[in-house]
């Protein structure tokens, strides 16, 4: 668990390579608004399913946004190559954050 978290920050952390770069704007935007919410979450319920929220409420739009400004997921360019790192790994990450939360929600 902790290499996946270590490598899902990595990767969205990687974003200031490409800082000039709108979509790398957003997935930089969604990191500390990741961290704060869990953090606050964290701090007020303890760990749990919950922890899965920020996930959903900031990556679903932002791999949304991703699929729609898909010009740069098809660059073959470093720039495409991170950007389709980033879009698989929160990808796979929100399938298992919507898991949680339905396990949230019916347990």
């Amino acid at each position: 668990m902790k290499v996946w978290i270590a490598w899902l920050f990595a990767v969205n952390l990687s974003g200031v390579f490409f800082w000039r770069r709108i979509p790398a704007r957003w997935v930089l935007a969604a990191v500390p608004a990741n961290i704060i919410s869990m953090q606050l979450l964290l701090r007020l319920y303890g760990a749990g399913h919950h922890l899965s929220l920020p996930h959903i409420v900031f990556w679903t739009p932002l791999l949304a946004y991703l699929v729609v400004k898909r010009r740069g997921l098809l660059e073959r360019s470093p720039f495409g190559v991170w950007l389709v790192c980033v879009f698989t790994t929160d990808a796979l990450s929100l399938a298992l954050d919507y898991a949680s939360a339905l396990k949230m929600l019916f347990a």
